[in-house]
């Protein structure tokens, strides 16, 4: 099974007014951007105890990174845990793919399943793709083709690459969705034209399907895609999640 990997580090929204707890998180945040990780460590410590969720996401990071103290995949999923109780995104990212590979706790898709449901809901390109291969797959949840298809095609219209091949291959194969040669074409050239490989592949089997006609068809619609579905997302989807 191929899922997208990706660890987040810490995410900083500065405010306008900061107060004091906040103002320890930034000088925290400084320190490890510094190369100060003891002393980043022992803030975002003192500041998790408190329940701060920022401060908590940060600190499990600390330990999946191993800055500031010895890597432990145990104390980053707690920590990561801790803020995703309380509604921290970047945690709830990074508590799934440590669910998805057993990183720190034993490899559970429903648990894994149960965090990418929260961020798919929430419109996060990445997860919907990975919560579509778990439905593909029947990997902690059961089976089913067409909540796949749904999340892949969420997704795919963020500009997510795996996603607009998966749904490419759907339509080639007519799975979850009505088979359609041109629809397949136009979805592989949007992956395809971000560079990936494998979707180049197949987009050029799918044009030797199609007639003179369809041919057209799928052309025009690939650029309609390409403009709509790829080129307002691709720096954006170049960022670390």
């Amino acid at each position: 099974m191929t899922l997208n990997r990706w660890v987040v580090g810490i995410v900083v929204v500065m405010a306008a007014a900061v107060p004091v707890v906040q103002a320890d998180f930034y000088e925290a945040v400084a320190a490890a951007n510094d190369g100060n990780y003891a002393v980043a460590f022992k803030e975002f410590s003192a500041l998790a105890e408190q329940n701060d969720a920022r401060a908590q996401q940060a600190l499990g990071w600390m330990y999946y990174e191993g800055q500031g103290r010895a890597r432990d995949y145990q104390q980053a999923a707690f920590w990561y845990r801790k803020a995703a109780d309380q509604g921290n995104v970047t945690a709830q990212i990074n508590l799934a793919q440590m669910y998805a590979y057993g990183k720190g706790v034993e490899q559970d898709f429903v648990e894994a399943a149960r965090w990418w449901e929260k961020l798919a809901a929430q419109g996060d390109g990445r997860a919907q793709n990975a919560l579509a291969e778990l439905y593909y797959q029947g990997a902690g949840v059961e089976r089913n083709v067409d909540v796949a298809v749904r999340w892949w095609r969420e997704a795919a219209e963020q500009g997510i690459v795996s996603a607009q091949r998966h749904l490419g291959l759907m339509y080639g194969k007519g799975q979850g969705v009505v088979q359609d040669d041109v629809q397949a074409y136009a979805w592989l050239s949007a992956a395809a034209s971000q560079d990936d490989a494998a979707s180049e592949k197949s987009r050029d089997f799918a044009l030797s399907l199609l007639s003179d006609v369809q041919r057209a068809q799928a052309e025009t619609l690939a650029a309609q895609y390409a403009e709509k579905f790829v080129e307002p997302f691709r720096e954006t989807n170049q960022r670390p999640h």
